[in-house]
């Protein structure tokens, strides 16, 4: 019986040491699979720096009138964004972002403020980037304002230009009923069209931040993001 149990034992430990071998001679033809199995994949990882400049899209009506704080945009991006040749969002993604400042526009030519802060881009395929960026304006605030502070100076001294004007031409007629002095006349009613011109500026409203959908517009990255791109992106 020792024997017999013996020549079993034996038996089993050529068959296993046959089938290591044989295992070995398979791994040794075919290098590039035994690798592929123990290899991770390995992505890549691209530094978009501050200043970076996204085309974007307005796809709504925004407007300061009708906007409030804390509401969510979004922008679409019409056509593939690259940095340094590498795809980091495909076009139909999406840039999306929160109003952080919005002002309606009021009387005495005040006019409306919109600012926007964007939060992210997330791509047809759902991947999400995060990213800190803002609309690009020519001070480099990121805020909106309807109209400019040159043109309302402007329409506030035309309108007291006006209402002097025509304070003149009622001071003439006034003259007589002032004690007949032409002079005095025109005077008193150029005081008093210069106070309705006044009046009129002051009751003049403002001009809203105003921006129609399919408006193309960049969006300034102002913080470096750190992008994963996919690999590959099929269309």
């Amino acid at each position: 019986m020792e024997v017999r149990e013996l020549t079993k034992k034996l038996v089993l430990s050529a068959v296993l040491g046959l089938s290591l071998i044989a295992f070995g001679a398979g791994m040794a033809e075919n290098p590039v699979s035994a690798a592929t199995t123990v290899q991770p994949l390995q992505g890549k990882v691209v530094m978009v720096p501050s200043g970076t400049s996204i085309p974007a899209m307005t796809t709504i009506q925004l407007s300061s009138s009708q906007l409030s704080l804390g509401q969510g945009v979004s922008f679409s991006i019409p056509q593939n964004f690259y940095y340094n040749n590498t795809l980091i969002a495909p076009s139909g993604s999406t840039v999306n972002g929160t109003v952080i400042q919005v002002k309606k526009a009021g009387r005495a030519g005040i006019n409306g403020q919109l600012m926007l802060k964007f939060t992210n881009i997330l791509t047809p395929f759902g991947q999400m980037i995060p990213i800190s960026g803002k609309i690009q304006t020519e001070d480099g605030t990121g805020l909106l304002v309807g109209g400019t502070k040159g043109d309302t100076a402007k329409a506030y001294a035309k309108d007291i230009a006006v209402g002097t004007a025509v304070g003149a031409v009622g001071g003439t007629i006034m003259g007589p009923l002032s004690g007949g002095k032409v002079g005095k006349g025109a005077a008193m009613g150029t005081a008093v069209g210069a106070v309705a011109g006044l009046g009129k500026s002051l009751w003049d409203k403002g001009i809203d931040v105003e921006i129609d959908p399919g408006t193309q517009m960049n969006i300034i990255i102002d913080q470096p993001a750190t992008v994963n791109p996919q690999p590959q992106y099929s269309y």
